[in-house]
């Protein structure tokens, strides 16, 4: 377990900030129509590594909110930069509150719209790099994790894979409405992401984690899919 922030490859941390998997996320949403707005960024956000709420600021997402204020990417919504009210400030602040985990060693950055699944970044578990990899929180089933990518441009893009799955079902045909869950229903997408299986192996998530059944089962999944 990485706690700091380090500096890797020159090369490597170019790649990780072309964000690859942010721009095909935004080109799915234009090829099937999904919604698709971003905001310009109103403030500053903190340098990679920065201290923010007391933790080291995933570099990827220092990259992202100089591109973006917020946005709305297909079923994906990114929260707002900055301090003010339903904002990334001051929503990770208000589940902070009474001092429950995952969301001490979390740090929420969107959500699925209107439902309260949230996806968020691990600062404790950083790489060399600082890159920080990205939890599926279901609060609906108290606050269950669930690993799903090994950064935040890992997550967009196999969030980009599960939109284009989700836009081929029978429902989408229909309604025109995203039915496929994520990301239970793309446990084959998530274990395309090595990185984040070799943490998994490792451990990294345990802490986190539930010991129950289910957590136990997500965890079989995206293994045996991964081999």
């Amino acid at each position: 377990m990485h706690c700091s922030f380090g500096l890797g490859s020159e090369a490597s941390v170019k790649a990780e900030m072309e964000l690859p998997g942010l721009k095909s996320l935004m080109e799915v949403c234009e090829k099937h129509g999904l919604f698709l707005k971003t905001l310009p960024p109103e403030e500053m956000p903190p340098a990679p590594g920065e201290m923010f709420l007391g933790q080291p600021f995933d570099p990827i997402l220092a990259t992202l909110y100089r591109k973006f204020g917020a946005a709305m990417l297909g079923d994906f919504q990114l929260y707002s930069w900055g301090s003010g009210e339903g904002q990334l400030s001051t929503l990770n602040e208000g589940m902070r509150r009474f001092g429950d985990e995952p969301y001490l060693s979390s740090l929420l950055f969107g959500q699925i719209p209107m439902l309260a699944y949230y996806l968020a970044t691990v600062p404790p578990l950083a790489d060399a790099r600082g890159i920080q990899p990205v939890i599926f929180i279901d609060a609906y089933e108290d606050n269950r994790v669930m690993p799903v990518a090994s950064s935040v441009d890992a997550f967009f893009t196999t969030f980009s894979m599960y939109l284009e799955r989700a836009v081929r079902t029978p429902e989408y045909a229909v309604e025109h409405r995203i039915g496929l869950h994520f990301p239970s229903s793309v446990a084959d997408l998530v274990a395309r992401d090595r990185s984040l299986l070799d943490a998994i192996s490792s451990g990294h998530f345990k802490r986190l984690m539930r010991d129950d059944e289910e957590s136990r089962k997500w965890i079989s999944r995206i293994s045996s899919a991964g081999d």
